[in-house]
This record gives C-alpha cells, structure tokens and sequence, in this order.
C-alpha cells in the first residue's frame, strides 16, 4: 500500500513535529502540508526540507487528515472547520483523551482513527496504540497503520479504553523514561564523570536493555534476576528499589495519568459538539 495523496497534519507542536520529522524521513516519502497557525511555528516549519506549510485547513479530495492539536483546542477547531469535512473524510487523531467518536460526531465524519504515538517517532523509534470504530474502511485503517508504521511500532485494540491506558505507558513514557534516565545521569556526574559521559552511559544502558527485552522471550524480572548475583551489588541496589517501594510509585504513576486520559475525555467531550444551525 502507498500514503494517500497527502497528509495533512493539523498541529505542528511537539508530537505533531515529531510525526512530521519522521514522515519525511520515510522511504518513499509522502507528500505532506503542515497546518499551523502559530506564525512562529510557521517559520521554524519552513525550515523543513520537503514540507509545505500553510496557515489555513483545505482539504481536497484523496487528503488524509491528522489531527495533532492540543484537546483543550479541538472543540473550537470542529466549530470553524466541520464544514470542510464529509462523511468519508478519513482523520487520524493523536489528541489525548478524546474518543473516537468525540471526534467523528464533531467533525461528522465516520472515518476517525484514535491513537496515541509518542515522541520518539521523530527517530523511527515511536510505539503507537491505535483504535478504529466498526465503521471505519480497512483502507482507512491500512492507512493509518501505515502513516504510524513509518515511525515506529503501531498496534491495533480492540476496545476503546485501552488507548488510555496506552496513553500512560506509550504517550507518557518518554516522559517517565527520561525521568529516571536522569537519576542515572546525576548519580554519574556526582561521581565525577562528565555530563557527557553521563548522558552516553545512561543512553546505552536503557537503550541496550531495551533492545535485549525485546529480542528475549524472557519476561523483564528473569532479566533482572539474572544480573543479581547473591550478596552483590545489583541485589543491594534492587534491595533499595523495593524499600522505597519503587514499583508500586510507577504503578501508581502510570495508573494516575491513564485516569488523567480518562479525565479529559469526559470533560472534553462536552466542549467539542459545534453547534449546527443548518
């Protein structure tokens, strides 16, 4: 299968850059035009080898659309655009927190496709969960599986729901990734290595570990046990993690900001109905 027309990507903010950053790098490479009314974006956009850049939404026949506004925004971006949508138009959103059907009610277009894609798509490396109503085509859904493909790993559900909970470990996960990446920096260079020397060490451990996870068909803790030998350093440090009850702070984190995900679809939704006079 090959990318649509053209993707337009609405929202060029820090995940909507990422999408793009990634998309052009793809092989072939699509045609895309970035819709951003920031005009600062905007400069910082026409930078951009191989992008077209506009300030207003148009959209043509064979577009496939993807959203990537703030939520809080969208409710104001379905009043003064439903009219450019059909019932065909195919959107891909990657806005936190709003449903599928949020979305394909306020724009009035059955093919809406919910995922959640996390910034290192910009490096090929992204990990996105995406979820399609019944109504909408398979080549809808090859299309976006495609788009979020480029980027990284995608993976379809089933039901709704867990787009939020794929919100806190995929959307936030950088995030909390970097947090504790960061620990292991500080420790590093308050031992007297150089942040550099930090950064690289840190890098390579998480993203080494990362890759032996995958490629293993060992579960993580097995992993992690095999490094411990009895007495040792590792099970003195692992000791420490399970004092401070570290495992149950990160369930709890990732189960706060999938209730956060939650949240915001049931205040959003609200707020994202324009008002149809005709």
């Amino acid at each position: 299968m090959t990318y649509a027309a053209r993707l337009t990507v609405v929202g060029c903010g820090h995940m909507g850059l990422a999408i793009v950053r990634g998309l052009l790098g793809a092989t072939p490479r699509p045609r895309i035009l970035a819709v951003e009314t920031n005009p600062e974006r905007r400069k910082v956009l026409r930078t951009v080898e191989g992008l077209t850049v506009g300030a207003e939404l148009a959209i043509t026949a064979g577009d496939f659309v993807v959203l990537a506004i703030p939520p809080q925004a969208f409710g104001a971006f379905a009043a003064a655009e439903r009219h450019r949508f059909t019932a065909d138009t195919p959107v891909l959103s990657v806005m936190a927190g709003l449903t599928a059907r949020t979305i394909a009610d306020a724009l009035g277009t059955t093919q809406v496709v919910r995922a959640i894609p996390n910034t290192p798509s910009e490096v090929f490396e992204g990990m996105s969960v995406y979820y399609a109503e019944p109504a909408v085509t398979e080549a809808t859904v090859a299309q976006a599986d495609l788009l979020l493909a480029s980027i990284g790993q995608a993976l379809r559900v089933d039901v709704e729901e867990l787009v939020d909970d794929a919100t806190a470990i995929c959307g936030g996960g950088p995030a909390f990734v970097s947090y504790i990446v960061d620990a292991f920096c500080q420790f590093a260079t308050s031992r007297g290595f150089s942040e550099s020397a930090g950064r690289a060490m840190a890098a390579q451990v998480f993203g080494g570990t990362a890759t032996l996870i995958r490629h293993s068909d060992k579960p993580p803790m097995q992993l992690c046990r095999e490094v411990m030998t009895p007495n040792g350093t590792t099970e003195r440090g692992i000791a420490a993690f399970d004092a401070a009850e570290l495992k149950v702070s990160v369930l709890a984190a990732l189960t706060a900001s999938a209730h956060r995900s939650r949240e915001l679809a049931s205040a959003l939704s609200a707020g994202a109905h324009p008002r149809n006079d005709g």
